[in-house]
């Protein structure tokens, strides 16, 4: 198959990747992840290129993942995510003073909630674009982070399970560094060597590297 076409964006306080996929059709399109200001942003693209949006996948439920998730969502995107953050996407109002405690610029606007279409779990898999993405739980920084794998482009999009020479934080509420280490270990590294991993945060990785030199999670 043609290689996947895949824009990235860091975006929003904390820099979370969001992954516009497009179609070897070059006509749909689909979206994984959606920090602050991506809506407006990739929407904004999307018109300009005459796509048609399917779907939008999120890796977890942490707000500068899903913040932009209803911009997306009301433009006719299909959501998709693990049912264990049910509680984080669907009823992001509850973590408001949090956040906004800790970034005071951000209006209640950023925390409007998204209905999620079709709750995933390992195993399942996510046709989208021409693409078929196969899902693993991978929870530890966030009890329902999933990664979307496509094994014909040797690719998965990783959320905050594992970066370039690093590993999710596990000090977040709900984290568990032993569960993370052992997601990593088992549907991770147990995927082939040279497949690129596309992280939540920072550049691209592959298996193979994390496995020779991530200092946190040895095979």
């Amino acid at each position: 198959p043609d290689f996947m076409k895949i824009a990235a964006a860091p975006l929003g306080p904390f820099e979370t990747n969001a992954y516009l996929v497009v179609a070897e059709n070059g006509k749909d399109c689909c979206v994984i992840d959606a920090p602050k200001d991506a809506g407006p942003l990739l929407l904004a693209e999307i018109k300009k290129q005459g796509l048609n949006l399917t779907h939008l996948l999120i890796t977890h439920g942490h707000w500068d993942h899903m913040c932009d998730g209803r911009y997306f969502a009301d433009a006719g995107a299909k959501v998709i995510a693990h049912k264990d953050d049910q509680q984080l996407i669907e009823n992001i109002e509850a973590y408001r003073n949090r956040y906004q405690s800790m970034i005071p610029s951000l209006s209640d606007d950023d925390f409007r909630s998204v209905k999620v279409d079709r709750w995933v779990d390992d195993g399942d898999v996510v046709e989208t674009c021409g693409y078929k993405f196969e899902i693993r739980h991978v929870p530890g920084h966030c009890p329902g982070s999933i990664l979307f794998y496509a094994a014909d482009q040797k690719i998965a999009f990783t959320g905050d399970a594992i970066f370039k020479g690093s590993v999710g934080r596990t000090d977040l509420p709900n984290g568990d560094w032993n569960q993370l280490l052992t997601s990593i270990r088992q549907r991770i590294y147990t995927l082939p060597d040279d497949v690129v991993l596309l992280p939540g945060h920072g550049g691209q990785t592959s298996v193979g590297l994390e496995k020779q030199t991530n200092p946190y999670a040895k095979p």
